[in-house]
């Protein structure tokens, strides 16, 4: 997930704390340290492996994170000739994948990331994924014909009228096993979500670092996307401008009222709110932002201002309501309490 994108293909985040602006962050050469080339060498043997896996094996076992197994334990479940092989290969995963203590040996959070990657299959190919005809709207040309499908790996949906591509994501192994087309459609309607409620808070999705955000604009000011870029580990997620708005409470309860339960709509299916005549996004400026979205159904509307500190507001309508009257006012003629006579 190190370029994960929500939003348009031809695409290159919320509180002031997070330090951002509205311009894409400065990129800087990855660099490699001695300390990742021994790990990650470290892993190059399989009775290390089984070591981690014999550890992450009796914590499913016993329900119990960070659960503790004695040297004879662990030596016992691990397939290795002698003792002293065995003790070396710990020895070596002691430290970053392995904490050792008084009552035996644990995974620490590296070594429970390496179990988890090889249980689900993280390292594996994508199994094979039927089209999938799904609801929806598409945001180049409206038409209602879109497709969810499996492309290089990820999930894709396009519009089956323009072949626009509306959103691409990556696809591991393991959101298919064990589901349905229909129901690994579903589940990544329910990621995406997730990852922006992180993201919301400044969280990255991936490695949980400080994000930045930014907005892009794209085909001359027609889209703009919302887009958040770990400054760890680099992952990025663009999503549609409105999604921010979106998850205002203000827009949460309205949407409901209005029949439309935010959490259970993946995204695509939203895209035919965002290009109907009852959305309505208006960016005045993307340095420093300035947006507005307004949502206008069965005769009632609300509105909402995104601002340069990608807070999201609901604007007071009553207040305007207020300032047209004193404006209407401005116009009628004072009585001053003079007349004039013949």
């Amino acid at each position: 997930m190190t370029a994960d994108e929500h939003g348009p293909e031809d695409a290159a985040g919320e509180a002031a704390e997070t330090g951002t602006d509205a311009t894409e962050p400065a990129h800087e050469a990855s660099e490699v340290d001695d300390g990742s080339i021994d790990a990650l060498g470290v892993l190059g043997s399989e009775p290390r492996l089984e070591i981690l896996l014999a550890l992450g094996d009796r914590e499913r076992a016993v329900r119990t994170n960070r659960y503790e197994l004695t040297f004879s334990e662990l030596y016992d479940a691990v397939d290795v000739a002698s003792s002293s092989q065995f003790s070396y290969h710990l020895s070596q995963l002691v430290g970053p994948f392995v904490a050792e203590t008084d009552d035996g040996y644990h995974l620490k959070y590296a070594g429970d990331k390496v179990v988890r990657a090889i249980r689900s299959g993280l390292y594996e190919s994508t199994a094979a994924f039927e089209p999938v005809g799904i609801p929806g709207a598409c945001v180049v040309c409206g038409a209602t014909d879109l497709e969810a499908l499996l492309r290089d790996e990820r999930f894709v949906v396009r519009c089956r009228a323009c072949e626009a591509t509306l959103l691409s994501d990556s696809f591991p192994r393991s959101q298919a096993d064990d589901r349905t087309p229909e129901a690994v459609v579903e589940s990544f309607g329910y990621r995406i979500w997730s990852a922006y409620l992180l993201v919301r808070g400044g969280v990255c999705p991936e490695c949980y670092g400080r994000v930045d955000y930014w907005v892009d604009c794209h085909d001359d000011g027609a889209q703009y996307t919302f887009a958040a870029m770990c400054a760890g580990c680099d992952c990025t997620i663009h999503l549609p401008i409105e999604v921010p708005a979106l998850f205002h409470p203000t827009a949460i309860e309205y949407l409901w009222r209005h029949g439309i339960d935010l959490f259970d709509s993946p995204l695509w299916e939203l895209f035919e709110l965002v290009v109907s005549d009852e959305w309505t996004t208006t960016v005045a400026s993307t340095d420093p932002l300035d947006a507005t979205f307004r949502i206008a159904m069965d005769g009632e509307a609300v509105e909402l201002a995104m601002d340069e500190r990608f807070e999201v507001s609901p604007v007071d309508e009553s207040l305007e309501a207020d300032l047209a009257d004193d404006d209407l006012a401005d116009d009628v003629p004072v009585d001053d309490g003079v007349s004039e006579s013949a």
